[in-house]
């Protein structure tokens, strides 16, 4: 045969070519002998692993001790023996798994590596395991470069807002509240609209680099740095030991971004604020460090803004904090701000609680404080009727809760008595009387039912209509001073228009329409009664029926006392159930559950069903 017809190359796979691969891909084998716990390496053991030991015994436990692998991939392990020696099932002869996770390779660095292992089980318990693990360090570090290359911002350098978010929320997870500080700092941009504006986009893409490149330069590499928004930006400082080293540090930042910028023989001023919050002193969680930045933030930007300010809880939530060490000197420090400044404030309150409920019900209790009142109240008015219905209260120590009452003619006389002579005051409209007993006859009996002996009222404003009513009240007769006058008219001016909605009615009517289409979904009758008055709010399909005149077999006989307000009948489970209900209550046919919605008049809802 001609020598030169004859392949010097294989012509198949062969022991040889597979040899040729593993040695060109660095293949590792090994064999891990579960009973006794140790792990041989087969040789011959590839170039990148002949640091690692020929025999491990104790394996499972040496893994960890002698860092053999990553401490972050640790886990992965600790989940293939759980698995395996929680298997208890005598059929299965053998178990496949793969993972990708770095092993130690010289010099104490780590190598990713794509692991492949079999488990054989004998009696249903793991025997010993055969495996092989290659190098993927180059496809790793690619990944990463890419993962890298998209979560950075092109723009500034800095960390994207998801990216930045999900690396410090790892970061806060992994602090320990007794032994580790950190920082979060918000930073935003003053005046940059104006620049963008009047220079254009290009010198404003310009000046957002200048920022980014800044903030990098301007902490330590370990540090998390973000772009979260247009022109604002957040960083999460590791290892804050030194609370007045990061005062100097942010002095230095705020001076190095404080300048004017000119273009065009225009010239307009440029600087930063910063808003600071330390774990774990303002938060242990991502979103409470950031809540609480965001708010010192808004004191930097309030103050005059080229600033930073640390959190410190204020108003609402000192008063509200358990384990106060001097709570009667935050409350006078707090009635003195309120005194001194009751509009910012209210808005400080309102800011800090992000409730109008929180505010108002707050800043009524300061204000029953301050002037030594018996009663606070505030009423909305229906814009329909023309009739008030309370909507928060505020009661002292002599004073006589009146919310929830229905509006029966003592209550309307009472109304009466204290709005029919409003009049114009250089504080607003107010209706006032410093002793009931000097408004004559026809109020005495009110006045003394109710124990009602002096009254201020304001109306409350919002545009050229009247929404509701603020008033306070006293059980004794009482001077009405030009300062409590003076602030019930700030107080009702703030309730118009910002505290209380103005769009309730339709605010109302999107909660009805998801509450009724749930319950036409209900089988059976099905109501949503005001507990108060039995009237019905909301009736399913199956009720209609019902109503329409086509009777239904089998419902209750409460029924009529539902819709036609008859008298009850004797023993009727339903005024059982409405006056003994606290959460869910079942009676004659009936069940009977509380809402967590209320009436538009503020009164509790019932869901009953048969």
């Amino acid at each position: 045969m001609d020598s030169a017809s004859t392949p010097t190359y294989p012509t198949a796979f062969s022991k040889e070519v597979f040899n040729m691969l593993d040695d060109l891909d660095q293949h590792l084998y090994f064999q891990w002998d579960l009973t006794r716990d140790c792990v041989t390496l087969h040789k011959p053991i590839p170039h990148r692993f002949r640091e690692l030991p020929t025999c491990v015994p104790q394996a499972s436990t040496m893994f960890w001790t002698e860092k053999l692998i990553h401490p972050e991939d640790r886990p992965i392990l600790h989940a293939y023996l759980h698995a395996i020696f929680r298997t208890r099932k005598t059929d299965l002869p053998m178990r496949k798994a793969s993972c990708k996770l770095r092993i130690r390779h010289h010099r104490g660095s780590y190598l990713w590596a794509e692991v492949h292992i079999i488990t054989f089980f004998e009696n249903g318990l793991p025997t010993v395991a055969y495996g092989n693990l290659r190098s993927i360090q180059a496809q790793k570090l690619w990944q990463m470069r890419m993962q890298a290359k998209a979560d950075r911002d092109s723009l500034t350098g800095l960390l994207r807002k998801e990216a930045a978010i999900s690396q410090m929320e790892n970061c806060i997870d992994g602090l320990v509240p007794d032994h580790d500080q950190a920082a979060m700092l918000l930073i935003d941009a003053d005046g940059f609209k104006e620049i963008n504006d009047n220079f254009g986009h290009l010198f404003g893409d310009g000046v957002l680099s200048e920022i980014g490149r800044t903030i990098k330069d301007h902490f330590r590499q370990n540090d998390i740095k973000g772009r979260i928004g247009g022109d604002e930006f957040l960083v999460l400082l590791r290892d804050t030991q030194d609370v007045d080293g990061i005062h100097r540090h942010l002095a230095s930042l705020l001076h190095r971004l404080h300048r004017d910028y000119q273009s065009g023989g225009r010239t307009l001023p440029f600087s930063i604020s910063i808003g600071v919050a330390l774990y774990p002193e303002h938060g242990t969680t991502y979103r409470d460090l950031f809540a609480h930045a965001d708010r010192a933030l808004y004191e930097a930007k309030s103050r005059g803004k080229n600033q930073f300010q640390f959190y410190k809880p204020k108003f609402y939530q000192a008063a509200t904090t358990k384990n106060s060490r001097d709570p009667n000197s935050t409350v006078d420090l707090q009635m003195k701000a309120f005194e001194d400044n009751m509009v910012e404030f209210i808005l400080q309150l309102f800011y800090e609680t992000n409730s109008p409920e929180a505010t108002i019900n707050y800043t009524m209790s300061l204000l029953g404080r301050l002037y030594n009142l018996d009663r606070v109240v505030i009423s909305r008015r229906d814009a329909k009727t023309g009739q008030y219905e309370e909507l928060f209260e505020w009661v002292g120590p002599d004073g006589k809760s009146l919310t929830g009452p229905r509006q029966t003619r003592m209550a309307l006389e009472r109304r009466r008595m204290v709005l029919e002579d409003a009049r114009p005051t250089p504080y607003g409209i107010v209706s006032i009387c410093e002793n009931t007993e000097e408004l004559g006859p026809r109020y005495a009996k009110i006045a003394y039912f109710y124990g009602l002996r002096a009254f201020a009222y304001s109306l409350i404003p919002h545009g050229a209509e009247t929404i509701g009513c603020l008033g306070v009240e006293s059980v004794r007769p009482m001077t009405v001073r030009k300062e409590l006058l003076h602030s019930l008219n700030l107080f009702a001016v703030l309730l118009g228009n910002i505290l209380l909605p103005q769009d309730r009615g339709l605010h109302m009517q999107e909660r009805f329409d998801v509450m009724k289409d749930i319950i036409d979904h209900l089988p059976g009758i099905a109501y949503v009664v005001d507990r108060q008055t039995l009237d019905i709010v909301v009736c399913n399909k199956q009720a209609k029926i019902q109503m329409s005149g086509q009777p239904l077999e089998g419902h209750h006989p409460c029924y009529e006392l539902l819709h036609h307000r008859h008298v009850p009948c004797r023993n009727c489970p339903l005024d059982y159930l409405l006056e003994t209900i606290t959460g869910t209550s079942h009676a004659g046919g009936l069940t009977a559950a509380c809402l967590e919605k209320t009436s538009e008049d503020g009164h509790p809802l019932v869901l009953i069903t048969s």
